[in-house]
């Protein structure tokens, strides 16, 4: 049985997070547990595809690391909006450049784990205060997805030439993770939705009035950051990658969850008692009618209910000013917390120059066997392989290619020609992870062929 965590480890890996300050990342300890998030991640994932026992999850929920998870996101989010800047002024063009994309990459994987954990009732609950740190995260995270689409970003395919400053790498791999993070945060904020019951009601407020979820939500299914076209044709984002579709009517995981999110907002009498439809809420909403089509209706039926609702709502228009109790309302604490320690520690500016050595190094040596420990972190040859065995899978259960006729052995021969290594043409049974064309024997070969292979890697992404 594959596994990215053996059962024997996953007490350890899940015992060994803990919450960093902004002056850690990227230090060594910081990197160990790094690794253990990236496997859990890796491994969750798999469990979750396989329809196996969610044993990551299960360790997460009952060791009460969730809150710990939101706080190592805030962590790196902090680094990346206020410290990697001021690295990039000291060295425009940093020699390597996967260690910063490690720590965006570490974002990821904690969303990625609380999205999955996240999914269950018993993990929500054990959010308690920490759900008003997640619902600010989330609530920035989908507004930033929401201004890139307005922009056009998810419109424009990435075509980087290999002589392009590393800057600009740098950043067209920081809008990716803004984007695949905020798609994720969407599901995560249709999970609090459903179980907002389980929480204080802070957490409605800071749902209704701080961050406005159902107007944000709007916008969301109106902007359909999900769906693109390009050149290949239509695409929408399915499993973190855009995909070739044919069916434009489709509906993808991120926009059943925010039109899940709605439905369960709007249509929650408790959390409606307290939100004001005013006109302009009205007309906001009234967006969702033209949205909401027979082919929609079909394939969440759910959402029946919805457009009733916002039929009479339509008609009847905006509802009398609801008087807002006075309470005491709890705050966010894990950002606050940890901008107090790096003002204690003499400020973002201070930090960077401390972390000038790590993130900027110069020595090859070093470089190496950073790049050796976290190709190994990211067991990107066991994922290779999976991908592979699902691939061939496919190939069995489908109908196979038609071939023209080459005589005995022929197909035999076109497998062997596909399968060889692009580096040193022996027999390949791995391939490239990202644009699945090009085959490897090893993962030394594929390092080797990586200056030459990237440009074209990059372009069929």
């Amino acid at each position: 049985m594959v596994n990215f965590v053996y059962p024997e480890e996953l007490y350890f890996f899940v015992e060994s997070i803990r919450g960093f300050e902004v002056r850690d990342v990227g230090n060594s300890k910081w990197l160990e547990v790094h690794e253990m998030v990236i496997k859990l991640s890796q491994q969750a994932a798999y469990e979750a595809s396989q329809n196996r026992e969610e044993e990551v999850k299960e360790f997460l929920i009952s060791r009460d690391k969730l809150r710990l998870l939101i706080h190592e996101a805030y962590c790196v989010n902090l680094w990346k909006t206020r410290v990697l800047p001021l690295l990039l002024e000291i060295d425009p063009n940093p020699k390597a450049t996967f260690l910063i994309y490690t720590v965006m990459y570490h974002e990821a994987a904690l969303m990625a784990l609380l999205d999955m954990c996240l999914y269950h009732p018993s993990g929500c609950e054990t959010l308690q205060e920490s759900v008003l740190d997640l619902i600010d995260y989330c609530g920035h995270a989908v507004s930033q997805v929401i201004g890139l689409v307005s922009m056009g970003y998810h419109e424009n395919e990435s075509k980087v030439d290999v002589d392009e400053a590393v800057l600009t790498e740098l950043e067209r791999q920081k809008r990716n993770f803004i984007y695949k993070i905020g798609l994720r945060c969407i599901s995560i904020l249709n999970y609090l939705a459903d179980n907002v019951s389980l929480f204080h009601l802070s957490a409605t407020r800071r749902l209704l009035f701080s961050h406005d979820i159902p107007w944000l939500m709007v916008d969301v299914l109106c902007f359909r950051p999900w769906h693109r076209k390009t050149s290949k044709g239509l695409q929408k984002f399915i499993d973190e990658k855009w995909t070739n579709v044919e069916d434009a009517a489709k509906i993808v995981k991120p926009e059943a969850q925010a039109w899940f999110c709605v439905h369960q907002l709007l249509l929650n009498p408790q959390i409606m008692e307290n939100y004001e439809l005013n006109e302009a809420r009205c007309k906001q909403l009234s967006k969702l009618l033209g949205l909401m089509h027979e082919t929609l209706l079909d394939q969440l039926p759910v959402l029946i209910g919805l457009k009733q609702f916002l039929s009479r709502l339509t008609l009847s228009g905006n509802t009398s000013a609801k008087s807002h109790p006075l309470l005491l309302e709890d705050l966010p604490q894990i950002q606050n917390d940890l901008i107090k320690e790096v003002d204690r520690e003499g400020g973002f500016y201070q930090i960077a120059q401390a972390q000038d050595s790590v993130f900027l190094s110069m020595d090859k040596k070093q470089i190496c066997d950073l790049a050796s420990r976290l190709s190994t972190a990211y067991g990107t040859e066991l994922l290779c392989e999976l991908e592979q065995k699902i691939d061939d899978l496919n190939l069995q259960e489908g109908k196979p290619k038609s071939q023209p006729d080459s005589g005995a052995g022929g197909e035999a021969a076109a497998e062997e020609q596909i399968n060889k290594c692009a580096t040193c043409q022996a027999q390949a049974k791995k391939k490239c992870a990202k644009c699945k064309k090009v085959h490897y024997c090893s993962r030394e070969c594929q390092l080797k062929d990586w200056p030459q292979h990237k440009t074209a890697c990059l372009d069929s992404a």
